[in-house]
């Protein structure tokens, strides 16, 4: 699958000197509003995001666990980072992140350039401390070079978190055959009709996949577990409110994001149906809007549709 990355009008001659070879497959973004879309700095940032000289010992990318062709996640039930080391979590989708307000699943950390620190730090992602990076990333020339030009400072942490969250907020795109059905009235009497009715409607997922990302950015206990070993936002409120509640992730792109939940326990979506149909398991904390359902097996079938119709059409060819 081929994908066209372009950024702006403009490609760095620098990119070409630099010596790392990027791993990147081509794709294209929409471009942000002129506030925030800086391309030197989103360049900057894709070499980061692709360099393995960002973990402890240079075999560990931001991209292994964000791979572009499965919308930047990894396909496993949890991340693997040095030394194969398992992490604790499922890899988001860095999709249309920049709509976010909270991140990690556990909705610790409220600004993208604090989170680029965090798995740079994790002794099971990429290992190290971000301050034992610099003496090797600041000997690549392209990186202080570019910092000089868009900070007039050396390459530091300053630079590197900057570079990588504005990355992060070019991965945007709504450009899937739901969105298509919702500009333009394509076939309203199809199954994405049904089956978004069914998801809508009928059984109010919109509660909290609601909006143009699918999710309201809450933190929710959705009745995965009866105890959990991971405790969610309760890590970091220490509110026992607060134990088993995760991020609701968004639903873009969500038939090539699996596995599915903070832990990656479920592998197809029909499972995660399954699941919700039966109300969850009990908890004190769990959303009021968990509620056991039923569907017939066509009603599954169109809110199936639906859900798959919100995958981006690049990563359907």
């Amino acid at each position: 699958m081929k994908y066209s990355y372009w950024v702006g009008l403009i490609v760095l001659p620098l990119l070409i000197q630099c010596n790392n070879k990027s791993t990147v497959e081509n794709y294209q973004f929409e471009p942000l509003d002129s506030l925030t879309f800086n391309t030197t700095l989103i360049n900057l940032g894709e070499k980061l995001f692709f360099d393995s000289r960002l973990s402890l010992n240079n075999t560990i990318s931001c991209a292994t666990c964000h791979h572009p062709k499965l919308a930047f996640t990894d396909g496993k039930k949890t991340s693997v980072g040095i030394h194969q080391r398992s992490g604790k979590r499922n890899s988001p989708t860095l999709w249309n992140v920049k709509n976010q307000d909270k991140f990690m699943w556990d909705g610790g950390v409220k600004t993208l350039e604090m989170q680029a620190i965090v798995p740079l730090q994790d002794t099971n992602e990429m290992g190290g401390l971000i301050t034992d990076l610099f003496p090797k990333l600041s000997n690549v020339p392209l990186y202080d070079s570019l910092a000089k030009v868009l900070y007039d400072r050396n390459f530091d942490p300053f630079v590197l978190t900057r570079a990588l969250s504005a990355f992060q907020r070019s991965i945007y795109q709504e450009n899937s055959e739901f969105d298509d059905w919702q500009r333009d009235g394509i076939l309203k009497d199809s199954a994405i009709t049904k089956g978004y009715k069914i998801f809508n409607e009928d059984l109010n997922c919109t509660q909290c996949h609601g909006g143009n990302n699918f999710t309201d950015n809450s933190l929710q206990n959705n009745g995965l577990y009866t105890y959990y070993e991971d405790q969610g936002s309760y890590n970091i409120t220490g509110d026992s409110s607060d134990i088993g509640k995760f991020k609701v992730p968004s639903l873009r792109n969500i038939s090539i994001t699996g596995p599915y939940m903070h832990d990656g326990s479920f592998k197809s979506l029909s499972d995660v149906i399954q699941q919700y149909s039966k109300g969850g398991k009990s908890h004190s904390n769990k959303s009021d809007q968990i509620k056991s359902f039923s569907l017939t097996a066509q009603e599954n079938e169109d809110l199936l549709y639906f859900l798959n119709s919100l995958t981006d059409k690049r990563f359907l060819n």
